[in-house]
């Protein structure tokens, strides 16, 4: 699991996309030590890909799959229209934080937790029972866990700061997207708009909605063995 996220640890620290990036490859080179495909899901599918564009780690990665990945897109992109102001962004990091500490004491509430988890699971809402609410609960119990999520939000919080663009213009491997098309938050557009900017990208549509892999783990699986099959046969 990404460093911050879940289980794994939650040390105070900036965390920026190449923190998950190198965390992967060094789990590559580390641990793996063979060519491997990778797959994630939302921020772990950016992670996946992020990995895989890396120069350093393209003969180790054979295969990406993106389960409804997140990520920016360059065209998406905010433009700055004016000079900053120090004491404006000041003001407005204060605001940020206590914006951002106070959902985060709603958000970890179970009842809260289920309602948003039965928003990204449509299809298939039954899925959401207390084990997978505690799996997502328990970990905010970390006596970090509240900073680290100031610091994922505030950094990551309107997409990683590198292009998807950029990344697919660097990737060299196979690419599955594995895309829940019921998904409130990655729509099916961000899937449309990686085929037209990495044409050789497979896609197989899944009835589910932001964790297909969890929501449809048949056909996501199903997906994943005949992208994995048809790396090994090439």
């Amino acid at each position: 699991c990404k460093l911050g996220f879940g289980l794994s640890s939650k040390p105070v620290q900036e965390y920026a996309p190449e923190v998950w990036r190198d965390q992967a490859v060094d789990f590559l080179k580390e641990v793996v030590q063979k060519p491997a495909t990778l797959a994630g899901n939302s921020l772990g599918g950016f992670t996946a890909l992020y990995a895989g564009a890396t120069d350093e780690a393209k003969s180790m990665v054979n295969g990406v799959v993106l389960l409804n990945g997140a990520g920016r897109f360059r065209d998406s992109a905010p433009v700055e229209t004016k000079e900053p102001n120090q004491i404006v962004e000041a003001i407005q990091k204060a605001i940020q934080r206590f914006v951002i500490g106070a959902s985060f004491v709603v958000t970890k509430q179970p009842a809260r937790i289920q309602q948003i988890l039965k928003q990204v699971y449509p299809i298939n809402s039954g899925n959401v029972d207390d084990e997978l609410v505690e799996s997502i609960r328990f970990p905010s119990l970390d006596p970090n866990a509240a900073e680290v999520f100031y610091r994922v939000i505030s950094k990551n919080g309107s997409g990683p700061g590198v292009y998807i663009d950029d990344l697919l213009e660097n990737l060299e491997c196979p690419l599955l997207l594995c895309w829940g098309e019921n998904d409130p938050w990655i729509r099916p557009q961000a899937a449309d708009k990686v085929q037209a900017l990495f044409p050789k990208a497979q896609r197989v549509s899944i009835d589910a909605g932001h964790c297909p892999h969890d929501e449809s783990p048949d056909a996501v699986n199903a997906a994943i063995r005949e992208f994995a099959a048809s790396i090994q046969s090439a």
